[in-house]
């Protein structure tokens, strides 16, 4: 009989008591010189999804009919869902009772006791807790006489965790603190926890955004080992680099970025040959100085990204790398990787070519000022040779931005935040952030270069990493289609191409309806991600995309470099193939889950500012734009992008129901409606900062 069956046969027999490895191999009588052959069986029938590793570590065979694997998402209330692994299920409704001690983020086991009925999710309980995603939690310490209580952050938790008395820790009412919990599955009680860290007061300058990194295990520290090998990394270019790479120190280059920008990763020169563009985007070289598997690199992959929170920026990488030697700072010489290409007057890309080159940076822009001066508002610039070069930018832009759209590129253009802080961190203002021609051809530019690498090593079939965006699901394809039509648009053909998604949207600028319908078309669509397996981006109509312009503050890009750099030099990747694809898979994976948690850290500390800013607003009137309709009220949303809720319950002239088949919110008695898009006045009368909570009323006109 094969092992593997063998295994199956054992754990899924009635006599089977759950065991670990060790436990496991000996009841088989597996030779102690064959433990890696039988390591890599279990892990094989983990990955076939026949067995599950519990946090005890315990294996546990996957055979009841109805269980999956996945994650609880709370809801802050007495029930959870369950988000299962496979995308092809629908999540799962977890009633409080169902849950068995498991808590948001948990990795579960589930099975379904209630299957899916029209407008009702499908219900489950949970088998078993596979992993605790987190056991320290961030909250604010509320003291009692002999005890007291973590107040979470997370209110998706829904609980608050109790503390006794020895276990405080020196914690006093209103501080910031970090709890480990320490027993959660005691019935209808509170989970209990002892403090392991305090944070300081949450009145602190800055402690409420040290309280959102520390919510989303955001490594605020470097380690001892990484610094010391940052610190000895020369901040000059060495001689023998400059005699070894190709020199376009003498081209005319500038960086442009934003005023608050300290790291510069990309800058470009461009130039004319006939009617054709010659453009060179130049990307700091910054795998010369992380090495693969030292300290350095694994620290940067530990953390995948840069993450920005408003007033600071936790960094993938070292001050003295990403602030020093790899920023392209203006009249210093610096290693890059450039992608040359010539691009046609219709903006094909003719030829390319990569190189190892020094650079030297004539000028660090910021795009306000070159915005000004495109847009001829205002002319900054005395140097000829400057406007020259932006000038011939704006054409090659426009050829570019053109040629996109042709092939069906969509083109989200929604109004983002920027929170205005002092230097205690407190908000003084909130307002639309502006994407000008100055940032849009630098996006521009990016998009070229990184779909001319991608392209590259896609058609040469080599091992890569590719930024990948699916085809929308066809679910809520439909539900999008439905209300489309009840705005009188209309989705056409059964197989949706990115060009369909372009035209809604050009049909729908300077609608009232836009922003609210864009965002459902957005919601339909799958979410980009990294993957080893080449596949479409659906949103920029591309068949092959990567990440390769910002290895300062991502790490595919620095990874995605050192396969350039192989190529550009005729070494191989591997000598291994197989184990270089598992190898960039657990790369994908680990890129993916931090931009996600990036995300959403810079999300909540946003929401969390714009409470913190509305809470001196209170009685204020605004006039504002519905944004979106729902069962329990009203979302209006301020010309600062603000958006905040007018509940059924303050709406008190009439009974108000949300009509979901025509999306309009209409009175039982009066029949006064509510739409998107539609103006109205409303007064602030509440907003919560730790609930990230805005409450509005509705003022007649």
């Amino acid at each position: 009989m094969k092992i593997k069956q063998r295994i199956l046969d054992i754990i899924s027999s009635d006599e089977y008591i759950p065991s670990d490895f060790t436990e496991l191999s000996s009841y088989l009588n597996i030779d102690r010189k064959d433990n890696k052959i039988f390591n890599k069986v279990i892990n094989e029938l983990q990955k076939d999804n026949k067995i599950l590793i519990d946090k005890n570590s315990k294996i546990i065979p996957l055979s009841q009919p109805k269980a999956f694997t996945g994650v609880i998402q709370g809801s802050g209330s007495d029930f959870c869902y369950f988000i299962p692994d496979n995308k092809d299920l629908d999540d799962v409704f977890i009633p409080k009772k169902d849950l068995n001690g498991a808590i948001h983020k948990d990795k579960v086991l589930v099975t379904i006791t209630v299957d899916k009925k029209p407008n009702r999710s499908p219900e489950g309980k949970v088998l078993q807790i596979i992993s605790r995603e987190n056991t320290k939690l961030v909250g604010t310490f509320d003291e009692a006489k002999g005890y007291g209580f973590v107040i979470l952050d997370d209110k998706k938790y829904g609980f608050d965790v109790f503390v006794k008395s020895g276990n405080k820790n020196g914690a006093k009412n209103n501080d910031k603190v970090i709890v480990k919990l320490t027993k959660t599955s005691g019935k209808n009680k509170n989970p209990e926890g002892v403090i392991v860290e305090i944070l300081g007061q949450k009145d602190d300058p800055g402690v409420d955004i040290y309280s959102i990194a520390k919510t989303f295990n955001l490594p605020y520290e470097f380690p001892k080992k990484v610094k010391s090998q940052a610190l000895e990394i020369p901040q000059k270019v060495e001689k023998s680099e400059k005699k070894s790479r190709i020199d376009f120190r003498d081209l005319f280059t500038v960086t442009i970025d934003g005023e608050d920008a300290k790291d510069f990763d990309d800058a470009i020169s461009i130039s004319k040959k006939d009617n054709n563009y010659i453009l060179y985007v130049h990307i700091a070289d910054v795998s010369h100085y992380v090495k693969k598997n030292t300290a350095l690199d694994r620290e940067a992959f530990r953390r995948g990204t840069s993450v920005y929170m408003l007033d600071r920026v936790i960094p993938m990488l070292p001050f003295e790398l990403s602030n020093g030697i790899c920023s392209l700072n203006p009249n210093k010489d610096r290693l890059a990787l450039t992608v040359k290409m010539e691009i046609s007057p219709t903006g094909k890309t003719l030829d390319y070519k990569f190189y190892e080159s020094i650079i030297r940076s004539d000028y660090r822009l910021v795009y306000k000022d070159v915005s000004n001066f495109l847009e001829n508002i205002d002319d900054p610039y005395s140097d000829d040779e400057l406007k020259e070069n932006l000038l011939l930018m704006k054409e090659l832009y426009e050829i570019l931005s053109e040629r996109r759209k042709q092939r069906g590129s969509i083109d989200f253009d929604f109004p983002e935040t920027k929170i205005i802080l002092d230097d205690k961190s407190r908000v003084i203002d909130v307002k639309k952030s502006e994407r000008r021609i100055g940032n849009r051809l630098i996006e521009e530019f990016m998009l070229i270069t990184n779909e001319t690498v991608a392209s590259h090593f896609g058609y040469l079939d080599r091992p890569f990493i590719y930024r990948v965006h699916e085809e929308p699901d066809n679910e809520k394809v439909e539900t999008f289609r439905r209300i489309l039509s009840n705005f009188g648009y209309h989705l056409k053909g059964k197989n949706l191409y990115s060009k369909d998604y372009q035209s809604i949207l050009k049909e729908l600028d300077g609608k009232p309806e836009k922003q609210l319908l864009s965002s459902l078309l957005l919601r339909s669509m799958q979410k980009a991600e990294y993957s080893e397996n080449p596949n479409i981006h659906f949103g920029l109509a591309s068949m092959f995309y990567t990440h390769f312009t910002s290895p300062i503050r991502r790490y595919p890009d620095l990874f995605i470099h050192r396969i350039v750099k192989n190529f550009i030099n005729h070494k191989p990747d591997t000598n291994n193939e197989k184990e270089f694809m598992k190898y960039l898979k657990d790369i994908a994976k680990q890129c993916s889950a931090t931009e996600r948690r990036a995300e959403e850290a810079e999300r909540e500390a946003i929401d969390m500012k714009c409470s913190e800013y509305m809470q001196s607003h209170i009685n204020d009137e605004f006039e504002g734009v519905i944004s979106s309709l729902t069962k329990f009220g009203i979302f209006v949303q301020l010309d600062n992008t603000i958006e905040g809720l007018v509940q059924f319950q303050s709406m008190t002239d009439d009974y108000y129901i949300f009509d979901e088949n025509n999306y309009t919110v209409y009175g039982e008695r009066t029949k006064k409606s509510y739409n998107i898009g539609q103006k109205v006045r409303i007064r602030v009368i509440n907003s919560d900062k730790e609930k990230r909570q805005i409450d509005f009323e509705l003022i007649d006109k």
